[in-house]
């Protein structure tokens, strides 16, 4: 896009320039991420991209939208560029000291939703492990007014945010956000009913082949378990016998059908009974759900 002070660009001109300029450097969704950029530029909704196509842009909006699309075509992902992201029909704040929430892990928040209307408990605990930007733990938080999260993460940066975004989503005061290594440290108070987590799981020719854009940008520690890819796991299914409710789940996020069996097996291990293995999108085995061994 040259400086061109003759040219008008008006909404359709940018849409169009923009989706060719962005496919020309890879960016494999060029045209939602060119409107993505629009509508927080102009604080549009996507329909109003579409019925005003022929208004154009003034100096300060075009400025704007350039600084964007220069940052994103140096290979930052989009969610960081503008600084949130959607999940579970919340908004979030997102940077580089937090993972990019995706579709897959809303998997793992509606099966809990399923699992929590099978209880009538007027107080419920959750246990989220490894919370990131909080995007579990607030989403939970938000949808079920009965329910108290703890959240855990070993960053200070990554508990700012998630901070942050139960601030924005109006549930700061449900929300417990604690500093924790997980792997050395057991958090204590009263039985949980629901564990969740997203753990690191990319390891070994996994990692070796993650995109770029994904390894350059977001926490290596929020990916990459180091050379034992079930080491969360492995303490995830010992946290759930100490301190997992006997009628409470275990819901863990895995890399792929690749882990299915070996997680299972990590957790009958444990003496944990596997209650369902949740498949994505792809059909690959995506959520585990297990239980305390009766």
């Amino acid at each position: 896009m040259s400086d061109n002070s003759g040219k008008i660009w008006r909404v359709i001109d940018l849409l169009q320039w923009s989706n060719d300029y962005l496919g020309s450097k890879g960016v494999e969704s060029p045209r939602i991420e060119t409107e993505w950029m629009l509508r927080h530029v102009l604080n549009w909704s996507r329909l109003d991209i579409y019925m005003n196509h022929e208004r154009p842009l003034d100096e300060a909006e075009l400025a704007a939208f350039k600084a964007l699309l220069k940052k994103r075509v140096q290979g930052i992902p989009i969610q960081y560029v503008l600084g949130y992201t959607e999940f579970m029909g919340y908004q979030f704040k997102v940077n580089p000291a937090v993972l990019i929430p995706r579709p897959e892990t809303e998997l793992l928040v509606e099966k809990a939703f399923k699992i929590l209307k099978q209880t009538n408990d007027p107080s419920v605990n959750i246990l989220d492990v490894g919370t990131g930007s909080g995007c579990i733990a607030v989403s939970l938080a938000a949808e079920c007014p009965r329910c108290r999260v703890v959240a855990l993460d070993v960053s200070p940066e990554a508990l700012a945010t998630a901070t942050r975004n139960a601030e924005l989503n109006g549930v700061a005061e449900r929300l417990q956000l604690i500093k924790m290594d997980i792997l050395k440290e057991t958090p204590e108070g009263p039985p949980f009913f629901l564990i969740v987590s997203n753990p690191p799981y990319i390891a070994g020719e996994y990692w070796d082949t993650l995109p770029d854009l994904v390894k350059s940008n977001e926490p290596r520690i929020a990916l990459y378990p180091g050379g034992d890819e079930l080491i969360f796991y492995r303490r995830l299914a010992r946290l759930a016998q100490l301190r997992l409710s006997e009628d409470g789940c275990l819901l863990t996020e895995i890399g792929g059908s690749y882990q299915e069996s070996a997680v299972c097996q990590v957790y009958h291990d444990h003496n944990l009974d596997i209650r369902e293995v949740v498949r994505d999108y792809t059909g690959e085995s995506r959520i585990v759900v297990a239980s305390r061994a009766a």
